[in-house]
């Protein structure tokens, strides 16, 4: 998602599964040469311009405001909020205090601050992803207020429509294509990339590159520590038994 002009409200949101999602979709595409694999990338953002076009399109004919997996986000929290307990301590600024019944065999309740005027509420699901979360939706109903004010106006279809009425056009044949007088490039083989082991990686790691938990590493033939399968004594001899007995 581009956050140029999201003023800071993901910040703090680290996460590469777009892009881990684009590199799973090319992943056939990167052997190509040059030509074939701009050819193949054009391709396919063609076909996804045009798949999510047409649906927006055919979502909005049909009366919808927002998509399918938005409303299912706004119905499951209208759903949280009919338990939650508001007490209201402005409405001109609808400052509340929202109380949610304790869960998970917690003998506590938790309790949020949520601040209409201000889009805040101390869940931090609200700042962060514009769309309002039970403890809104429960405030809203306690002041008579709807909450459909709080959604942001990028979840609407007719902007999601915006975002994809680029149409690509085909790709002329290259005995079309005007005569090229720019510089030759010659590839330094000594930039190739080695065909064995595992490549370097150059990019900045953080902390999602950290391993989870640090788990001691067991021969895959006995689940054994100390030695792999390639070394594993038990896995010798049994082959050493097998082929006598042959």
């Amino acid at each position: 998602m581009d956050t140029t002009y999201d003023e800071g409200r993901w910040y703090g949101h680290m996460t590469t599964n777009l892009a881990e999602c684009v590199n799973a979709v090319l992943k056939g595409a990167r052997a190509l040469p040059i030509t074939a694999l701009v050819r193949a990338t054009y391709h396919r953002l063609n076909s996804w311009f045009l798949h999510h076009r047409n649906e927006a399109n055919n979502m909005i004919r049909a009366g919808h405001v927002y998509c399918e997996e938005l409303s299912k986000v706004i119905n499951e929290n209208n759903r949280k909020a009919t338990s939650h307990i508001v007490r209201n301590f402005s409405r001109d600024s609808g400052v509340s205090e929202v109380e949610v019944a304790s869960t998970g065999g917690s003998q506590y309740a938790r309790v949020y601050t949520v601040r209409l005027m201000d889009n805040w509420c101390d869940c931090g699901e609200f700042q962060s992803l514009r769309l309002p979360c039970s403890h809104v939706i429960a405030t809203c109903a306690s002041l008579n207020l709807n909450y459909g004010q709080s959604i942001s106006p990028i979840y609407r279809l007719e902007n999601l429509q915006k975002v994809y009425g680029h149409e690509f056009q085909p790709i002329a044949n290259e005995e079309y294509w005007p005569p090229y007088l720019g510089p030759t490039f010659i590839p330094n083989p000594l930039m190739r990339r080695n065909r064995t082991g595992r490549p370097k990686t150059t990019r900045i790691h953080n902390e999602m590159d950290d391993s989870q938990s640090q788990q001691t590493k067991k021969c895959g033939w006995c689940r054994s520590e100390g030695h792999n399968m390639k070394k594993c004594p038990f896995r010798s001899t049994e082959v050493g038994q097998s082929s006598r007995q042959n």
